[in-house]
């Protein structure tokens, strides 16, 4: 194995030294022309930066910011945006372990892993400048790009609605009024991935009024096959098997989908641009899988393992699975913090899988008009936008074909925004960025947690468990940010940003609900009643029985509110046209919320948790050197977060005495560096390089983490704090300790990457561009809390890949792999109370051919 990954190595290295020997007297060649992959010769290429709501160059944005071009993008041969993953410091772009669509994106190890439409998400997307609300869609397609932009941070006096720790950007290519174009691609790899693009631009009446559509078909068979296993039965503690032969190898998790954007521009003179982008998704694919773990003997007490009411909260050495079925549970990723080696013989991409309802159902649409006017004082921007969503996603959580336990989710979701913004132009010593914003959303979702074997989806099964909740919001902000130039090199940046926001929870279904006789709730949950007025209800407050088979809806009309003032202040010098220092103290906040999927009516209707709030300190500098073949940028930061919403276990008034809540009990600090380099030595060979340090810890977390004990005692050694003990009515008590040296969820010290391409004219052929990088993330822990068999260790990931172009740039063939070492972990792992676990390993080895044509 060794022996493999070193070849895998060695060969692009060896193209690198071969690049680089050809290079030494190239031929003269002009920048390539829009849409080549061949790079531009003599110097770095000029990003554009729309992140101070203006375009100009990114090194002339004063905050740490990476920005990639349609081009580069197109190099990455990236579809959506997990592809782009590890490409800028400190920011990691991953799915959620269950949810492919959903995202779970941090920058400086600070995010949010989660579907939950209620839990706002800490890292910012913006498409066209459209915040997008939730994380369940936030995995966005890159067809058509014309850039995209991390930036690291917190963000806000210049965005209608805050990005905590930092934003993306995404910017889609306006349709052209004055030119035809289009472009047909067509991409096929592993596992039976099939990815055809069309783009094409008319202009209806020439520069005045054009259309661009956008159109992509997605398909792939997904990497996990069924293992085919079969329980038996088990006889004196062992378990006894049969493999299936129809079962085994069958795949499992593919996907596919249709998606559409087509767009209009108006251009009636050369004051007004009026673009409106519509965008309609359609996927249907398998239904979601996970790996089952077991929980190795030998994995020693730790914080969160103790007392009677633990494997309740989480699963420690053992789980209802393991007792079970002994055996059937396996160890694929060991852990390194607990000195326990991978079993390599278990493949993580062998599962199985028996739930009947196997589908993802996945509906969007979003339309978005943007309106900019153009002054002699500056431009007047104004954005409206309207999105509807619908998904119903079935997941066979237990990753056995054994029917133990799975999951359905069926939501529907909307939202409309209003964005007004000025630039402005008037003064060569003062700019003025203002706006305000608006935002209405609400979404409807239910979920089935069930065991299918028994009963089924009828309100007989006694192992089935319903609830659906929604919310209703509405927020507005107030922002405005000013740079007085005091010389042409010094600078001063002030800025504030009011917000304003309140919640309305709609109803709530308690977590043991019976479901009414005869519905399917996979096909036919629109039929459930949706207030406790049907007089085959139970009161409020109370569980369906089989008697009286209704839902308890509880709901709540006065809802809550938040307000925040986020100032900034900075400064910036500019010691010459190559030479940007900038330095600045930014707050930022997430706003508080409820939990809405709380078992507990006193939760749900009166017991909001608080906003976050986190001041960032930081000081950069972005330069340019050898005739703007060698761009250096770095900065410094120092955070203090507040209020942290982390989970905590308190009493409540349901039948088990208890409930898992979201508190602000949690501080922390963090502080970091990072780096970005970009170096042309010679004509056609490009390097980049980026380097991010950060260490973050608690500073005070004050929570019951590892569930109810038998006498209030700190679990552990540790020390009580906050409210003390709490005695449940079963005797136990609810102690609150200190967990401040457990470790923050993913959030690695170390994450690098290097890379380069080299571009070369073939005679009268054409152009040739082979490539290669590296990225490194150090070890971590995949888990909101630091959970034994949770840690993922470092991983060194490689990509290489070769592009052919015609001497016109119309064609292209390219043939790329990611992930050569095919060096996969654990990606994310979740305990299920006291039944057992799941988790989802990262992607492993792909590759593929890509094929372009433009006309």
């Amino acid at each position: 194995m060794k022996h493999k990954k070193l070849t895998s190595c060695a060969i692009p290295l060896f193209a690198l030294w071969a690049g680089a020997a050809y290079a030494q007297d190239p031929p003269a060649q002009d920048q390539a022309s829009d849409g080549s992959l061949f790079s531009q010769r003599g110097g770095i290429e000029t990003v554009i930066s729309s992140a101070q709501k203006k375009q100009e160059s990114v090194q002339e944005v004063p905050i740490p910011v990476t920005a990639f071009s349609g081009v580069a993008i197109e190099r990455k041969f990236a579809v959506n945006l997990e592809d782009l993953n590890k490409l800028a410091p400190a920011v990691q772009l991953q799915h959620v372990g269950l949810f492919h669509n959903a995202s779970s994106f941090t920058v400086r190890g600070i995010g949010t892993s989660g579907i939950e439409s209620f839990d706002d998400p800490h890292v910012a997307i913006f498409i066209d400048g459209v915040y997008q609300p939730r994380n369940a869609w936030a995995v966005s397609n890159l067809l058509d790009i014309e850039s995209v932009e991390m930036l690291r941070g917190p963000q806000g006096t210049i965005y209608g609605r805050n990005a905590y720790s930092g934003a993306i950007t995404l910017t889609t290519k306006k349709p052209d009024v004055t030119e035809y174009s289009g472009k047909a691609s067509l991409q096929y790899g592993n596992p039976g991935r099939l990815v055809v693009g069309l783009i094409g631009n008319v202009p209806i009446v020439q520069d005045k009024f054009a259309m661009r559509l956008a159109a992509q078909f997605y398909k792939d068979s997904g990497f996990y096959k069924n293992d085919g296993i079969i329980v038996d039965g088990v006889e004196n503690g062992q378990i006894v098997t049969h493999i299936d032969e129809d079962l085994e190898g069958m795949r499992i998790q593919g996907n596919k989908y249709v998606y559409l954007r087509p767009s209009f521009r108006l251009t009636p003179n050369d004051n007004l641009d009026i673009t409106l982008t519509t965008e309609f998704i359609r996927q249907r694919g398998d239904g979601t899988v996970s790996l089952n773990p077991s929980y190795d003997p030998r994995t020693p007490s730790n914080p969160l393992c103790g007392g009677v009411g633990t494997s309740v909260a989480y699963n420690c050495n053992t789980s209802l699975m393991e007792v079970l079925y002994p055996g059937l549970t396996k160890n694929y990723f060991g852990d390194g913090t607990q000195g326990i080696d991978r079993d390599k013989s278990n493949d993580p991409f062998l599962v199985g899988y028996d739930l009947p309802y196997n589908n993802s159902d996945l509906n969007s649409y979003t339309a978005t008009l943007n309106v900019d006017y153009t002054t002699d004082f500056g431009t007047f921007s104004f954005l409206a936008n309207y999105q509807h969503q619908r998904d119903l996603i079935n997941t066979d959580t237990d990753g056995t074909n054994i029917s133990f336990f799975a999951s359905t989710r069926f939501q529907s979701y909307e939202t409309y925004q209003f964005e007004s913004h000025f630039v402005s132009d008037f003064s060569e010593t003062f700019d003025v960025i203002a706006g305000v914003f608006y935002l209405f959303d609400s979404y409807h979702l239910g979920q089935i947690l069930w065991t299918p074997n028994i009963g089924k989806f009828t309100y007989d099964n006694p192992l089935m468990s319903y609830y659906q909740n929604g919310q209703d919001r509405k927020t507005w902000a107030a922002y405005v940010q000013t740079e007085i130039h005091f010389t042409d090199q010094l600078s001063l940046v002030a800025g504030v940003r009011y917000s304003w926001e309140k919640k309305f929870n709609i109803f709530e279904t308690p977590n043991n609900s019976v479901v009414n006789q005869g519905l399917d709730p996979n096909s036919d949950w629109s039929r459930f009643p949706t207030n406790s007025s049907a007089p085959d209800c139970a009161p409020i407050g109370t569980l369906g029985t089989a008697a009286n088979p209704c839902f308890a809806f509880w709901t709540n009309d006065a809802g809550q509110s938040w307000d925040n003032f986020a100032p900034r202040v900075g400064v910036n010098y500019k010691i010459n046209d190559d030479i940007l220092l900038f330095a600045f103290w930014q707050r930022a906040y997430k706003s508080g919320g409820f939990v809405n999927n709380a078992a507990a009516y006193t939760t749900f209707v009166g017991s909001p948790y608080g906003e976050e709030l986190i001041d960032n300190f930081e000081g950069g500098f972005k330069t340019e050197w050898l005739d703007s073949r060698l761009q250096f940028n770095g900065n410094f930061y120092y955070q203090k977060l507040k209020g942290l919403q982390r989970q905590v276990i308190r009493p409540a008034d349901n039948p088990s005495g208890q409930e898992t809540f979201i508190s602000n009990n949690a501080d922390a600090r963090a502080y970091g560096f990072e780096l970005e380099m970009v170096l042309i030595p010679v004509d056609g060979l490009t390097i980049n390089a980026n380097l991010a340090y950060s260490d973050i810890k608690y500073t005070n977390y004050c929570a019951d983490l590892d569930g109810p004990e038998p006498f209030a005692t700190p679990a552990n050694g540790r020390e009580l704090c906050g409210p003390g003990a709490t005695e449940l009515p079963n005797g136990t008590w609810i102690a609150f300790t200190d967990f401040s040296d457990l470790k923050l969820g993913f959030a690695p010290k170390i994450i690098g990457n290097l890379g380069w391409t080299y571009d070369f004219p073939i005679g009268n052929m054409g152009n040739l561009s082979i490539g290669n990088s590296f990225s490194y993330t150090s070890k971590m822990a995949t888990a909101g809390v630091f959970l034994p068999r949770s840690d993922r260790r470092s991983m060194l990931l490689v990509d290489a890949q070769i592009s052919w172009e015609s001497p016109d740039s119309r064609y292209r063939v390219s043939v790329w792999g990611k992930n050569l070492t095919n060096d996969f972990q654990r990606l994310s792992v979740t305990p299920v109370a006291f039944l057992f676990s799941f988790e989802q390993p990262t992607q492993p080895r792909t590759y593929g051919i890509t094929l372009t044509a433009d006309f």
